[in-house]
């Protein structure tokens, strides 16, 4: 993968007062089953259980056990040369962490399927990340073959804050983030990453676009925002 744009934003350019910290990241993918591959390998890295003690190993080992097949068997080693709806998300996501992680220093997380009880309905994020500044941050991916779903991933992060979602999911976090990003989280300090599949010809139109919304706008309420389009 390689990292063709990434900037932090001025949001008084577009009229918009904020003291969140917006950034723009826009990731092309070079080699679809290579990536494949690589999220092989993250998805089977259990080394974030091994920190654990006893009890929590047991119990996240039996959690991410089916799972972690599932993925791998069902969706991973099937990927050839194209981007099914099925890998699309893993892809969006997985690429989304390794970005912040390379241009922002962020801890990438284990993927949160892995770690959430197996529920019916939507459970909430799909992957997550401590930043450099000790802070949480919620992640939602969203994929489409012919489209930049920009405007359906800020909606739903918008709509998990206000079903307390990321509250929630916060009885798991503590395992895996540092104890001051916990403390930041329950002082409600934190971020969100919006990542999707990005289509288009005019890719900065599409990220103006983005940031214009209801949504995002909404978000910068909150410490840290982060829009990441993923080119296939």
């Amino acid at each position: 993968m390689e990292i063709v744009n990434a900037q932090k934003i001025d949001m008084s350019a577009y009229g918009v007062s904020t003291a969140c910290s917006v950034y723009l990241i826009h990731v092309k993918i070079l080699d679809i089953k290579q990536r494949a591959k690589d999220i092989i390998d993250a998805i089977t890295n259990r080394s974030w259980i091994t920190t654990l003690v006893p009890i929590d190993q047991r119990a996240y080992n039996a959690r991410s056990e089916k799972t972690i097949k599932k993925i791998v068997e069902d969706i991973l080693l099937k990927v050839e040369d194209t981007v099914t709806s099925d890998f699309g998300e893993y892809l969006v996501s997985d690429s989304a962490g390794n970005a912040l992680n390379i241009q922002h220093g962020h801890t990438k997380i284990a993927l949160a399927e892995l770690w959430k009880e197996q529920k019916s309905g939507n459970p909430g994020f799909d992957f997550h990340t401590e930043s450099s500044s000790e802070l949480i941050i919620y992640g939602e991916a969203k994929f489409k073959t012919a489209d930049s779903p920009y405007t359906v991933a800020l909606d739903q992060i918008v709509s998990f804050v206000d079903e307390k979602k990321d509250q929630m999911e916060l009885v798991d976090l503590k395992h895996f983030c540092s104890n001051k990003a916990v403390s930041n989280a329950l002082d409600d300090k934190k971020g969100f990453i919006a990542a999707f599949s990005l289509n288009a010809v005019d890719h900065k139109k599409i990220f103006e676009k983005a940031l214009k919304t209801a949504s995002a706008i909404k978000l910068m309420d909150h410490a840290e925002l982060y829009l990441i389009g993923v080119q296939v």
